[in-house]
């Protein structure tokens, strides 16, 4: 399986009881997978199956499933249903207001039938006992649609991606070139300016102490073990775009952990053009972040 893309679309047309419908399935990005449905009301039974259905093919998103028939409102009846008791009382009150006025009784079917509440449709597509698998069978038509599209949009995502990868680490060999000789400036600077306090107060240098504080001086703004695991997260990282499965949150994790290491080595340079390439560096992994939000 490719890398896909949260944001996808799918539609199918399908016949439920002798009427048209169309499943339509739309994803947008979600920390996790959300399923909402809107499905006519004799449909009801079946959710759990669509629900279930969905989570099969698909690990993250927010799906909008929308279940209608054609037409809408206008699409025909299933069957017709008669108020029997309505419809009596009816022809026996017009029976006797005839007899009682000794008019002609003119009353027949079409008048009882136009009469509010005597006539109601059942439009409803489906019943509780309906066999399921029409309806399903719609549904993975319209999420092989969806799937495809995400899967173009993965295929592109992937590429934006992998080149972010490329611009982090090309930032990431550049600070590891330009290390050692920031330490080694910002050591004989950090040594000069001590013994210079210590002179100005009439006191010898200690070069035990000295080399002591330079050692300290040193290892607070050394950025090797971080540049290291930025190297490590970059890997893992263009590891799980090969997986071919659905890595999105744990891409975002790794984000998070380039983000870590690059707020580190940026509180630790002193340099002026290394602290503008971190800046850098926490721009490409910004954009970086906003790509995999859109990831499955």
């Amino acid at each position: 399986m490719s890398l896909r893309s949260m944001t996808g679309f799918g539609r199918q047309t399908i016949d439920l009881g002798g009427i048209e419908h169309t499943v339509e399935l739309r994803a947008v990005n979600h920390r996790f997978l959300d399923v909402r449905l809107k499905v006519p009301r004799a449909l009801a039974p079946h959710e759990t199956a669509l629900r279930s259905r969905i989570a099969e093919r698909l690990a993250r998103g927010r799906i909008d499933v929308t279940v209608s028939a054609i037409g809408g409102d206008a699409a025909p009846p299933r069957a017709v249903r008669i108020n029997w008791p309505l419809a009596e009382a009816l022809r026996a009150a017009h029976a006797e207001l005839a007899g009682k006025l000794g008019v002609p009784d003119t009353c027949d079917s079409a008048h009882v039938g136009a009469w509010p509440g005597v006539l109601s449709t059942v439009a409803d597509p489906t019943d509780d006992d309906a066999d399921p698998a029409p309806l399903l069978a719609g549904l993975d038509a319209a999420l092989d649609r969806l799937l495809e599209m995400r899967r173009r949009e993965g295929d592109s995502l992937a590429a934006v991606i992998d080149g972010l990868l490329d611009a982090i680490d090309t930032h990431r060999v550049a600070l590891a070139a330009d290390a050692p000789g920031q330490s080694a400036a910002w050591q004989a600077r950090f040594e000069k300016r001590l013994r210079e306090t210590l002179a100005a107060v009439g006191r010898e240098a200690d070069e035990g102490r000295v080399l002591h504080e330079v050692a300290v001086f040193a290892e607070k703004t050394d950025i090797a073990e971080e540049l290291a695991r930025l190297a490590s997260h970059i890997a893992q990282a263009r590891e799980l775009l090969a997986s071919g499965e659905a890595v999105g949150r744990r891409l975002d994790f790794v984000c998070q952990e380039l983000l870590r290491e690059a707020n580190t080595v940026g509180s630790k340079v002193q340099a002026v053009e290394m602290t503008r390439r971190v800046v850098e560096l926490k721009g490409e992994l910004e954009r970086l972040r906003e790509q995999i939000q859109n990831v499955e």
